[in-house]
């Protein structure tokens, strides 16, 4: 186990301090615990710096709150497992056998399993962000609006991030349990893991000190409260929950433990949780820079340098968070920022901390390998792209480079957040065929773009995002 002075948390206020200055975040909450494998030994440490809200000035402490955003899909993929132990479904349950009203406008849904929609393998469009309203049945209603919605790919021929499969998910956890599932949270992972946060709702976070989301609009210098505070309710099974550090670390010390809850408690066996942190799905190469190169029940899959870390990362409106279980080395990692630079803030913090805590590194950030006149896209893959929050056009210029601009007005819509003007960006190689980077100032961290195809059709990839490309009918 790391030695007491890897523990002093003055030493890492000043390290968030400068941090967080460096890459404009007005407030950081991070933490790490750390448990000897052989005698089960516990330590950890929270730290913070700035304030959780630039128009109040409240200064962030070790106790605030944060929203965790699509941390929350680890937690409902854990609900799931549950229900799986009490023989209430498996893995390659069919939805429309629990949920029979669940419907496409695709005619794929009898197809899709609950392994797709915990391995992103689905093909429902994901970033359906659709307000249901705040009542009970939020998530019965959202449910109904799938009838509109289109699917990517046939199931279990692709993968691409859903945030739509993942409120599926939360129904069925409805369903099978007769409840809500905030309900179901609470009596599933909040009361067995002595939880004092996992909130799920606005009347629940207000009583704490917690994280404003900041926001900065193109071409300026400051990031700003969100004009929104937080996504819809009826989001709620894919990214709704608040917490604290040290609950969020709480919860990942049950998979250091092999599944048991500090109390001794089962939250999960031993077989679920090695099913749940073993790869269910190889990425695209091209894919798997974005964010890690293999995707599980829930998690995603990444080695840094021989150490395995199962990992997750949240985005809400303004807010971010990440979170890193690494098995072996008995550590788990959390971070949250609300506003600024955050991925390369938190890429920063995470990575001095498994540094001093594993002796290792993370993967590396996303960067171009050349200049826009080494960028060489082929003609078949120029062309717009398009899910229902993203579009991506890929054009040359007459000087030979290549631009895309990506727009997500009709997600930002959804949000609640003024749509950003879609300007075209320069395309940047980043290391291999067909993986590009984009971004369109300093200020912004780059984002991937690659080109592949999928169930036989040419389709981009933005960040985590299949896009189909479309034909000029269709556009």
């Amino acid at each position: 186990m790391p030695d007491t002075q890897s523990f002093d948390t003055g030493r890492w206020d000043a390290f968030l301090a400068e941090v967080a200055r460096r890459h404009h975040v007005p407030g950081i909450v991070a933490g790490v615990l750390s448990i000897d494998p052989e005698t089960g030994a516990e330590k950890r440490f929270v730290t913070s710096t700035g304030v959780t809200n630039k128009r109040t000035g409240v200064p962030s402490d070790k106790d605030t709150v944060c929203q965790i955003g699509s941390i929350t899909k680890v937690v409902t993929a854990t609900m799931i497992m549950q229900l799986r132990e009490e023989g209430k479904l498996d893995l390659d349950t069919q939805v429309t056998e629990i949920l029979p009203e669940f419907v496409l406008a695709s005619p794929h849904a009898e197809e899709i399993t609950v392994w797709n929609l915990l391995t992103h393998t689905s093909g429902i469009d994901g970033d359906l962000f659709t307000d249901t309203g705040r009542g009970d049945d939020c998530v019965a209603k959202y449910i109904e609006t799938l009838a509109e919605a289109e699917s990517l790919f046939t199931p279990k021929t692709g993968w691409s991030y859903c945030n739509s499969g993942f409120v599926v998910a939360g129904r069925i956890i409805e369903v099978l349990d007769g409840g809500t599932w905030d309900a179901s949270l609470k009596a599933r992972i909040t009361e067995p893991l002595g939880l004092d946060t996992f909130f799920t709702l606005p009347e629940e976070i207000l009583a704490h000190r917690h994280q404003y989301g900041h926001v900065r609009q193109p071409g300026q210098k400051d990031w700003n409260p969100a004009p929104v505070a937080a996504i819809t309710r009826s989001m709620g099974a894919a990214g709704i929950i608040t917490s604290s550090v040290d609950d969020l670390l709480d919860f990942g010390a049950a998979f250091l433990r092999d599944g048991e809850t500090g109390s001794g408690q089962k939250l999960l066996s031993s077989e679920s949780i090695s099913l749940m942190t073993e790869p269910q799905w190889d990425l695209d190469p091209a894919v798997g820079t974005a964010m890690a190169p293999h995707w599980a029940i829930g998690w995603m899959i990444d080695d840094w340098n021989g150490h395995k870390v199962q990992w997750h990362g949240g985005t809400t409106i303004g807010n971010k968070a990440w979170f890193q279980v690494l098995p072996q080395d008995g550590l788990a990692l959390v971070v949250f920022c609300n506003g600024g630079v955050a991925p390369h803030a938190a890429h920063e913090i995470y990575g001095a901390f498994a540094e001093e805590f594993a002796g290792t590194v993370p993967s590396a950030e996303p960067a171009p390998t050349g200049g826009d006149s080494d960028a060489v896209v082929q003609d078949q893959w120029l062309g717009t792209y398009s899910d229902a929050g993203t579009s991506l056009t890929v054009t040359q210029t007459e000087d030979g480079t290549f631009q895309a601009e990506i727009s997500q007005a009709s997600l930002e819509r959804r949000l609640g957040k003024k749509p950003t003007e879609a300007t075209p960006l320069a395309l940047l190689p980043a290391g291999a065929e067909n993986r590009f980077v984009a971004r369109p100032e300093r200020l912004e961290p780059w984002s991937t773009v690659s080109f592949t195809e999928v169930d036989g059709k040419p389709v981009a990839y933005v960040g985590i995002r299949c896009l189909p490309k479309r034909e000029e009918a269709d556009q």
